[in-house]
């Protein structure tokens, strides 16, 4: 990296978040100060749209994840792309027409806490194969972009995932830890990385705040530190950025071994340090 003067001011960068989940309530304390956009996926004849819509969440769960981007990536802008029902539900030409529309916006980091859930044991119907396959071209053309997809990954190990299981985007699983700045490398099938994903405080509808679990609540963890290296540095390439947060983990791991044996109490990551 080249030298900077440390007595300078930053001059901070316009850093892109999209969100595709249920909406999100803009009014909720933990995202005061936020900068939120909000759209919606609508069915229009055979196709879908996006279009305009209230800063309002259907069922918590986007609010959830706005909030985890929120506290770790304060200067984000978040853009929120409605396509899940109250019941956290979504057509799959929905997903695909939202994950398009993002990858066409060229936003720097699209959290994608949501995806098709297959069994492993059953066999692919022909409409899986369709879904799956447009998924992925979606996934390449983001990488081709710069867009950074982070998708999470299953729940259960006898789901698979996608497009979280796409190795062109970041598949995400979770891990219990109550720092939010917790990441460790796990490379599978299924996914490559872990965050915070099992009772995590966030958002909840009304105001108030609640603990989650899933790694819905791991994705948005992995998509702010995303943006932090996209702060720091604009033109990382996605497998730039994926070795990043990988250096993270590694010193993470590393940083936890010492302080197991020092016991001081942990300190946040440093992102520009990774990029070195």
């Amino acid at each position: 990296m080249t030298e900077t003067n440390p007595q300078a001011p930053a001059e901070a960068r316009r850093v892109r978040v999209a969100l595709v989940d249920s909406g999100v309530d803009a009014s909720h304390p933990w995202l005061a100060g936020a900068e939120i956009r909000s759209l919606r996926v609508e069915k229009k004849g055979e196709g879908f749209t996006v279009c305009p819509d209230e800063p309002v969440d259907r069922s918590g769960h986007g609010t959830a994840c706005a909030g985890i981007i929120h506290r770790l990536a304060p200067f984000a802008e978040i853009t929120s792309v409605c396509v899940l029902s109250p019941e956290g539900r979504c057509s799959r030409d929905g997903l695909l027409a939202a994950t398009r529309f993002c990858v066409r916006e060229g936003f720097d980091v699209v959290n994608l806490s949501l995806g098709i859930d297959l069994p492993k044991g059953a066999p692919l119907r022909p409409t899986d194969y369709k879904s799956i396959v447009e998924l992925y071209e979606i996934a390449d053309v983001a990488y081709t972009a710069g867009v950074v997809l982070v998708a999470s990954g299953p729940n259960a190990s006898a789901f698979r995932t996608y497009p979280g299981r796409f190795k062109s985007l970041i598949g995400v699983g979770r891990a219990s830890s109550d720092d939010p700045e917790f990441l460790k490398t796990e490379i599978t099938v299924d996914w490559e990385i872990l965050a915070p994903g099992n009772d995590v405080l966030a958002p909840a509808l009304g105001g108030g705040e609640r603990r989650w679990t899933g790694t819905s609540f791991a994705a948005p963890h992995v998509a702010a530190h995303v943006a932090r290296l996209r702060e720091a540095r604009a033109d990382l390439s996605i497998q730039d950025i994926k070795a990043a947060l990988h250096a993270l983990a590694a010193r993470r791991l590393e940083r936890d071994a010492g302080l197991s044996r020092a016991s001081s109490p942990p300190a946040q990551i440093d992102h520009g340090g990774a990029l070195s």
